[in-house]
């Protein structure tokens, strides 16, 4: 029954609870009464009815030697709760001070369609912070259509920094780019920015995952941080090698020294490109002195060269002591470019003991290589 159940859940014992109700009904009774009214051994009656009695749900009174025991009443059942929450009041400043803190764990949000994506990355124009970008360019482009420019213009006319991680040739507004190698190509993109992060999953109906969490952000930014200091970068192919060669006149230096040059060098990049080159160096004025092969081919392609743009001087040794690969040296960035291989790959590096020692190196062999 009802009554039963909650008296239990006071914390009686079904024995306890069938005591006290039967107590109600008789109003008093000895011990004895009691176990048989409740078919109790009378011993484990007694030792019932004295837990009762710590309780203060029965009292007793003694007539011609014998105890009579009472039921309390009810209403002392809420006395009691009453003093047992009183109880707890006093020690719950304790027991919170034993309670070890959880950290509230990030908030995720999904978007969805292109509609939820732009919604998402419109936080980042809100926020008004850096925002580090790792991953695909081209999609964003391609997928977001118009939002992708509208985008990146507020972003730059509201001064937002961005610093952008792809393997994609791309160039984009009040934003640093470094590129990926082509093995870091990613079909996503993250953005971080304060305390949030956003995955965007490409697709016809992308999909846009924000994390606010401060944990999971500085996690985010540390990996973006870590590749982007890195001091040894290595980019693949055509774009790769033309990337690497704008790297190293983009920057104020001294002046620009190399060898392992050569006419075959000079049809991957394409004249086009190698005019864009020598015009950023020449804004620069960053001087070069480079030491080509010494076929017919390159001894020709060069010395027009000379006479086409200033403070560009090259010399000649034979291609067995220049070596299979060129090497070139700003003051900050040595660049190897491995072109003679079937797939060109291109390494560049910012460790100062590497460009000292090719420094020493290519000075020996311009003293060797000769004019034309």
């Amino acid at each position: 029954m009802l009554r039963e159940r909650v008296l239990q859940n006071f914390g009686f014992t079904e024995a306890e609870v069938g005591i006290y109700l039967t107590l109600l009904r008789l109003g008093e009774a000895t011990a004895s009464e009691l176990a048989g009214k409740t078919n109790m051994n009378r011993t484990f009656a007694y030792d019932r009815l004295q837990k009762l009695i710590g309780s203060g749900l029965v009292s007793y009174v003694v007539k011609d030697n014998r105890k009579y025991f009472r039921a309390a009443e009810p209403g002392q059942l809420l006395a009691i709760l009453k003093e047992r929450e009183e109880e707890i009041r006093a020690i719950l400043p304790e027991l919170e001070g034993l309670r070890k803190p959880q950290k509230e764990g990030p908030v995720v949000e999904i978007f969805s369609s292109k509609k939820g994506v732009s919604t998402a990355l419109n936080l980042v124009l809100k926020e008004g912070k850096e925002v580090l970008i790792h991953g695909t360019i081209s999609r964003f482009r391609d997928i977001m259509g118009p939002y992708y420019e509208v985008w990146n213009n507020r972003r730059a006319k509201e001064k937002i920094r961005a610093r952008v991680l792809t393997n994609e040739e791309i160039e984009l507004p009040f934003a640093e780019i470094d590129l990926l190698a082509e093995e870091e190509k990613a079909s996503i993109t993250t953005f971080t920015f304060g305390d949030k992060t956003i995955v965007v999953l490409w697709s016809d109906s992308p999909v846009a995952i924000l994390i606010d969490s401060e944990d999971i952000a500085k996690d985010n930014a540390a990996f973006f941080n870590s590749l982007w200091e890195r001091e040894i970068k290595i980019y693949s192919g055509n774009p790769g090698i033309r990337r690497a060669w704008m790297e190293l006149v983009s920057e104020k230096t001294k002046e620009l020294v190399g060898f392992g040059f050569s006419w075959d060098m000079a049809q991957i990049y394409g004249r086009d490109f190698s005019n864009q080159w020598h015009e950023l160096r020449q804004n620069n004025n960053i001087p070069a002195r480079l030491v080509s092969y010494a076929d017919e081919n390159s001894k020709k392609y060069f010395d027009m060269r000379m006479v086409e743009w200033k403070d560009f001087k090259i010399r000649f040794l034979d291609k067995y002591i220049c070596g299979p690969a060129c090497i070139t040296m700003s003051d900050n960035l040595i660049v190897t470019f491995l072109y003679t291989e079937k797939r060109f790959r291109v390494i560049v590096s910012k460790n100062k003991e590497m460009i000292s020692v090719y420094r020493k190196h290519f000075e020996t062999l311009w003293s060797k290589a000769q004019t034309s």
